[in-house]
This record gives structure tokens, C-alpha cells and sequence, in this order.
């Protein structure tokens, strides 16, 4: 009996010691965006109890996935609007975390490409009309174009497969080389290029559609390099969705599914220590951390600097982000400023490829909740609109929601690898936006971060093992 009460406690004694060992992995996230959630979500589902995870946020929880309730009650996108069919992590958050897609994103909306003075093409409500239009416009570079970029997705889709089987890697150069060789080229020429002298499309399917898509994902035009203008491309089919209620409700839920405790402050400092990190906030609070991970840019401009201490790197000097300003507007388009529409009531999409106009694109928007209204509009620009330019486009304005931020990286060829790995211990899950910036995107570098943490982990458990055992030999 005293041997079996001995066992008891013994037995007690080591779950006890379990429970406390538990508490022992300390992880810090810097940004509650698409990014830092689920490299939460990521990381309870490797290391379960084992750790622990602070998600540091300063501004509201979802960066860029953001929403505003305008005068008609219902609530909008601001940001980040639009998911592909084949975005396997965003359709599975969904999934898992019980939430709905909504399909019907821009309604019954055409599409009008707009130079500044007239459209060089806009879409017919006639089906076969519209694809006569196409072709005659387009040719078969159309057709072509899209093959193009169904192939451009078939490679990309590896990703998935290798992350399932805990592939991580270092650089953008190594996960997209892992995706498919060619795509690191496709970082180092661009889209313009690429499309008119290695795959010989149509100028005017270059200066049309595909600066178009750039404008109104980007901001940008096709001096970008090609992965992030095929990564843009794909986002003009059809095949789009969002989530019912906001996009950000991914993120809302996947902060609650991984445990991660909120610290509604801003990082202002990181001091390095021997094996760990201590990160001071804006309201003076110190904690230390086993890992950091960056969910957030590290730009040159970016809007709340942080301050790197005992490291050797500038980390903070990556590049800069494309400022977009993002207005919704509560009123009724002067359609008289855009012949032919000026009769007609259909919601519609107008992208402007003239890079001097104000404003980037003009669309017909409905809410999160697919409430449809034909008197609420998102205008992108590269500036606050004025409140002159808004008397340019609308009349009988009721209200107006103005969202200026820092959006996407500035896109330059050619682009340098950047590393996800970025000091001992330090992590960037954003380094995958200067491949391309989008959801998926942010969930796949996410993914990457939490793998390479496991194998970082697990190495340095295992020397520590390794080392305790030589010791005891000695």
C-alpha cells in the first residue's frame, strides 16, 4: 500500500510537472490582421498547451479586413473585399470556424473600362453580345490569357500539399521556387514586359484589362513585376466570394479558436536578450517572449515605427507601402460624367486607366449582410478625395466614410527575396506580400511562420537533449 500511495504521487508529481512545463513556450504576435490570426490558429494547432500566444494590437482587430456602417444602417468592406474559389485556407476558416460566403459581391454589376474621357470597353447585359465585344476587342489573347493564368494556379496550389507535409522555407525566392521554378523570374521583369514579349498578348489587352485589375487590386500599373500582376488577374474572373457579415469575421474567429490572448496595445521597442525577446508598448508595459513574429509591415513608412534593440539588422527599412484610400459614399452617381451610362440604373464597376484621374475605380457596393442598394459606392484613390471631387461624381450625398491607409507594398522590378526568418528567433509573415499581396497570401506565409517555429523548436529541444545526455556521459 505505502509502495502504491509512493506511485500516486510520483504520478501526480510528473503531470503536475507536465502542466507547468506547459506554460514554457511564449510566443508574441505583432499585428491581429488575416496574418498574425492565423499564424495564431496555425501555431495552437502544432504546439496545442504547450504554448502560450499574446497577439499585440494597437488599432482594431483585423487590419485590413475593416468594414463601415453607413447612413442606410448597413455595414460595408473598406479593405480587403474579395476571396478566389481557390483559396484553400480562407474557404476552410469558413468552413471550420462556422461561418458563410456570400457570392454576391457586386451584384448584377458591369464592368466599364474608363481612359478619362470615354470607355475604351464596357460589358453588355446580352451574354453573347458582351463575349462578340470581347473578342473583337480582345482577340484570342483573351483566351489565351486565361489559360495563362489557370496554369499560373495549378502551381501555385502545391503550396498546399507542401505545407500539409510541414515543408517551411527562409525566403520568398524558396517557397515560390518550391511552387514552381519559373516564379521567381516572375519576379524580376514586368507584367507589361512579360505579357508583350515572352507571352505576346494584345497591347490593348495589356493597357485595358490587365492595367485595370492592377489599378483597382493595386493602385498600381504594369511596371509591376508579373507574380503579383497574374495574382491580380486572377482576382477579375468570375469565381470570387467574400464572408457573410465581413471578411474580418475570419479573423475575429480564428482569434477566438486559437486562445491567444488580446493586448490591445502597440509594440514601440524590441530588445533582444540572449535566447528571448522583450517587447515594451506605447503604454510602457514590458513582457518577454521565446519568439516574435511580425504580422504587420516593416516598411519605411509605416505608420507606427518600432524601435530595434542589440540587433544588428535594420529591419524596419524593407520598402515601401502604396498608400490607398479607400471612400464610401452614401449618394447618386452623376452618370451624365460617364457616356453611355447616363440613363441607365444597373450597378456598375468603372476603373479608370488614366493614371492622372483622382480616383482608381467607382463601384456599386452592397453590404456584409448582401443588403443591395444602387446609392452606395466605394471609390479607391491614391489620395483623400476632396470634397469638390466628390460633388464631380455624386449628387444628393448623404454621407460619407473616408479609410486611408498603407495597403500593399510598392511593387518594383526587380524584387529582392525577403526572409520570413529575419533574426534569430524573429519572424515576418508579411515578407510574402512583396510577392503578392491578398488574404490567401497572408494565410500561407502565416502557415510558413508556424512551420518554421515547429522545426526551430524541435531542433533546439533536441541539442538540448542531445547536450544534457553528453554531460551526463562525461
Amino acid at each position: 500500500m505505502k509502495y502504491f500511495m509512493e506511485l500516486v504521487v510520483l504520478t501526480w508529481f510528473l503531470a503536475l510537472l507536465k502542466c507547468t512545463q506547459q506554460a514554457d513556450l511564449n510566443i508574441a504576435i505583432i499585428g491581429s490582421g488575416i496574418g498574425g490570426t492565423s499564424c495564431a490558429y496555425f501555431l495552437k494547432e502544432i504546439f496545442k498547451d504547450l504554448v502560450n500566444l499574446d497577439i499585440y494590437e494597437g488599432n482594431q482587430v483585423g487590419g485590413r479586413l475593416a468594414t463601415v456602417i453607413m447612413s442606410d444602417g448597413n455595414e460595408y468592406e473598406t479593405g480587403g473585399s474579395v476571396i478566389h474559389q481557390r483559396n484553400r485556407y480562407m474557404s476552410n476558416f469558413v468552413t471550420n470556424l462556422g461561418l458563410q460566403k456570400r457570392k454576391s459581391v457586386f451584384k448584377n454589376e458591369r464592368l466599364g473600362l474608363h481612359n478619362g474621357k470615354d470607355f475604351d470597353f464596357i460589358e453588355n447585359d446580352n451574354y453573347l453580345v458582351n463575349l462578340m465585344n470581347i473578342l473583337w476587342r480582345y482577340g484570342y489573347s483573351i483566351k489565351r490569357l486565361q489559360e495563362f493564368i489557370n496554369s499560373m494556379l495549378d502551381k501555385f496550389e502545391r503550396i498546399y500539399e507542401l505545407q500539409t507535409n510541414g515543408v517551411s522555407f527562409d525566403s520568398i525566392y524558396d517557397l515560390l521556387t518550391a511552387m514552381d521554378p519559373s516564379f521567381v523570374n516572375y519576379l524580376n521583369i514586368s507584367v507589361r514586359d512579360a505579357y508583350l514579349k515572352e507571352e505576346h498578348f494584345s497591347e490593348p489587352l495589356i493597357t485595358e484589362l490587365v492595367q485595370a485589375s492592377l489599378r483597382v487590386n493595386y493602385g498600381q500599373n504594369t511596371n509591376v513585376h508579373e507574380f503579383v500582376g497574374s495574382v491580380s488577374m486572377a482576382g477579375m474572373d468570375g469565381s470570387l466570394w467574400s464572408v457573410k457579415g465581413g471578411n474580418k469575421r475570419v479573423v475575429e474567429k480564428l482569434l477566438e479558436k486559437s486562445n491567444a490572448h488580446l493586448v490591445p496595445e502597440y509594440v514601440v521597442q524590441i530588445t533582444k536578450n540572449n535566447d528571448s525577446y522583450t517587447l515594451l508598448t506605447n503604454f510602457k508595459k514590458k513582457a518577454t517572449y521565446d519568439y516574435v513574429v511580425f504580422a504587420a509591415p516593416l516598411a519605411e513608412n509605416q505608420k507606427v515605427p518600432i524601435t530595434f534593440s542589440n540587433m544588428p539588422l535594420a529591419l524596419n527599412k524593407v520598402g515601401k507601402y502604396h498608400q490607398t484610400v479607400s471612400t464610401l459614399v452614401v449618394g447618386e452617381m452623376k452618370r451624365t460624367k460617364f457616356s453611355p451610362i447616363s440613363d441607365d440604373l444597373i450597378p456598375i464597376t468603372i476603373i479608370s486607366n488614366n493614371e492622372n484621374e483622382f480616383f482608381n475605380s467607382i463601384s456599386n457596393v452592397e453590404g456584409v449582410n448582401e443588403a443591395a442598394s444602387l446609392n452606395v459606392w466605394k471609390i479607391f484613390s491614391q489620395h483623400p478625395l476632396s470634397n469638390n471631387q466628390i460633388d464631380h461624381l455624386f449628387e444628393n450625398v448623404s454621407d460619407v466614410k473616408v479609410v486611408d491607409w498603407l495597403a500593399y507594398p510598392h511593387y518594383k522590378v526587380p524584387t529582392e527575396s525577403q526572409s520570413f526568418h529575419i533574426a534569430d528567433r524573429l519572424y515576418h509573415i508579411n515578407a510574402i506580400e512583396w510577392a503578392a499581396s491578398a488574404m490567401e497570401m497572408s494565410c500561407i506565409g502565416a502557415k510558413n511562420v508556424a512551420l518554421i517555429i515547429k522545426k526551430h523548436y524541435y531542433s533546439e529541444e533536441q541539442y538540448e537533449k542531445t547536450t544534457k545526455w553528453s554531460h551526463r556521459e562525461l
